[in-house]
């Protein structure tokens, strides 16, 4: 089994909205699943940090990227879910580059 970091939007693009983050949380849920159907470990720190770690609280979105990135480089790969690429999902796919992790697209 392998790490898998989970890639896909939490917010969004611009214009953000509770409606549209939400769904884009239960997204991420159905790619853990498929990661775990694979037989790999999701890594999706954008789903469970969520709920202690408030996306629109700039200094907790802050700590929660710098806990995901740290996270990014303990995984096997990264697995990028959705055609339309986030801030940051663009993050996570260059610090991805910089420490050689393979980046699959979905």
């Amino acid at each position: 089994m392998k790490l898998i970091y989970v890639c896909s939007p939490c917010r969004g693009t611009p214009p953000y909205s509770r409606g549209k983050t939400e769904r884009n949380i239960k997204k991420a849920e159905n790619f853990c699943k498929e990661v775990i159907k694979a037989g790999h470990i999701p890594v999706a720190p954008h789903y469970f940090y969520r709920t202690f770690l408030s996306d629109t609280n700039p200094e907790q979105r802050k700590k929660a990227i710098e806990i995901g990135l740290r996270l990014l480089s303990a995984c096997e790969e990264i697995w990028v879910f959705k055609t339309l690429i986030s801030e940051g999902m663009k993050t996570e796919i260059a610090r991805a580059r910089e420490l050689n992790v393979p980046v699959v697209y979905k």
